[in-house]
């Protein structure tokens, strides 16, 4: 069986390396097909995943991290009611700020092409590792445990789990906070087995009550884990048939050595990053096997698929429905705009489209494919295209944007809309010409010639205002269904 053998050399083309940059990121832009084609399909895959990248810490929420304690300690020790509604007032103020800018920040360095692969494989690991700010208020705990999965995420996957139990984010989350011997909260051994490591129907009800006791005394100082060895349960326990005084780690260590341990993590990314539908169980047998014989590794899993002869076949091409965040990103790279900086109005857009940011809706995180598109969420992203060819209207700006917008200027970061200036380079260009060149460019496949003769016809009858025409055949290409596919 030769599906994950790798793509001969001389196969790569430009068309292999749009489909590779389309899935590993957000876009495929005519400067990263062409350094794709000079570093190959290996020198590409090393380049965007052989090194981790940092994202610094936004500076609200480094804000928040060193004035949040200090306005909870003020909560707790104030004896007046009127002091105390005031102070919860400003925690709840410094959160949303801290929020917003860890949005706004995140969304930024995602659109840096070097920083999108990372950033796409992260929220991989988010959908599996979910948190929630639902539960989660502090942006900076969001950020730590986004932080964790992003610098342990390309190594041994068991590893990574032992570590995501130690989350104050998770910990919290799944509440191993209220666990103790006398009574073990079985939220995460559940969540652990069936959705970190072996999926459901592979363990039993006793199994996860067994390992709950595993993980009792997990507790988290604020942004610190501890560990609380009096409410350890320190006697045996009994998982998958194997007794002994347990911790949490070593029942990660047992659960890898359980048979569907191999399969689960190449289900689900194979299922973000190929085909909604599953693979046939014989392909996604082998790629466990070769997973696991490499002890886990998350990043001979990336290498291995990625340049694997199945992920380049034609069925799989062109066939995923973008995210939200995905679209949003997408967009921008495509059209060269930075993030507007006004977070009102990009989490709004992400909000109409059903994905809010760090805010999955359940335990099981984004359910995505054909679920992300419905008449709301379909005309959300058509409003957003629109407003990417907007001029700001800065008088209608409140205090905060103003100076939001000010300081991404003063960074040189102010290419927000697409400008008629832009738009008249093309306008000696001819309809069919310009036709042909957006559907290459914006599309992940070839769309019926229909579509691009109507492209054509409707800018042949712009002639009088031809720009006005090449924005709006620009727009109805970035609305159309096929850019809703990568």
């Amino acid at each position: 069986m030769q599906a994950w053998a790798p793509l001969s050399p001389r196969q790569w083309n430009e068309a292999h390396a749009r489909h590779l940059l389309r899935r590993i990121g957000f876009s495929a832009t005519p400067g990263a097909v062409d350094d794709a084609m000079q570093r190959g399909l290996h020198g590409t895959i090393e380049y965007y995943f052989g090194k981790t990248r940092p994202f610094p810490i936004p500076h609200r929420v480094q804000r928040e991290v060193t004035e949040l304690p200090k306005l909870r300690q003020e909560i707790r020790t104030a004896k007046d009611e009127e002091k105390r509604r005031m102070l919860r007032r400003d925690e709840r103020t410094l959160s949303s700020s801290s929020y917003q800018d860890f949005a706004i920040s995140w969304l930024s360095f995602a659109r840096e092409q070097e920083n999108s692969p990372q950033e796409k494989y992260v929220m991989f690991l988010q959908d599996i590792f979910v948190v929630s700010r639902e539960k989660i208020k502090p942006a900076a705990y969001l950020y730590q445990h986004q932080n964790l999965l992003r610098r342990e995420g390309f190594g041994a996957y068991p590893d990574l789990t032992k570590s995501v139990s130690r989350s104050p984010a998770m910990i919290n989350y799944l509440d191993l906070h209220r666990s103790s011997k006398k009574s073990p909260n079985e939220n995460f051994a559940r969540e652990l087995f069936e959705l970190f490591t072996l999926g459901e129907g592979n363990y039993t009800e006793q199994d996860i009550k067994q390992a709950a006791r595993a993980f009792t005394g997990y507790r988290a100082r604020g942004s610190r884990f501890i560990f609380d060895k009096n409410a350890f349960d320190g006697t045996p326990k009994t998982v998958f048939g194997r007794t002994g005084n347990w911790n949490g780690d070593q029942v990660i260590d047992i659960v890898y050595d359980q048979p569907a341990a191999a399969t689960f993590v190449p289900r689900e990314f194979l299922k973000f990053y190929l085909a909604e539908e599953p693979l046939p169980e014989p392909y996604l047998e082998q790629l466990g096997r070769l997973w696991a014989s490499k002890g886990y590794d998350m990043h001979f899993l990336i290498e291995t698929v990625f340049t694997s002869r199945m992920f380049y076949q034609p069925e799989y091409q062109g066939n995923l429905i973008k995210s939200p965040i995905h679209y949003y990103i997408g967009l921008c790279q495509d059209l060269r705009l930075d993030v507007i900086p006004f977070p009102t109005r990009v989490l709004g857009s992400l909000r109409g489209m059903g994905q809010v940011f760090q805010t999955p809706p359940n335990v099981r995180g984004w359910v995505g494919g054909k679920h992300w598109i419905n008449t709301t969420t379909l005309a959300a992203r058509r409003q957003l295209a629109q407003t990417l060819f907007n001029p700001i209207d800065e008088e209608k700006l409140n205090a905060d944007d103003f100076v939001e917008l000010q300081a991404a200027r003063a960074e040189d970061r102010a290419d927000f809309v697409v400008t008629e200036e832009r738009l008249s380079g093309l306008q000696d260009k001819s309809p069919e010409y310009i036709s042909e060149h957006f559907c290459r460019y914006f599309l992940p496949a070839s769309p019926p010639d229909a579509f691009r003769d109507t492209l054509a016809r409707y800018l042949k009858s712009k002639e009088k205002d031809y720009v006005e025409g090449i924005k709006e055949i620009t727009v109805a290409v970035l609305q159309s269904p096929q850019y809703q596919l990568s």
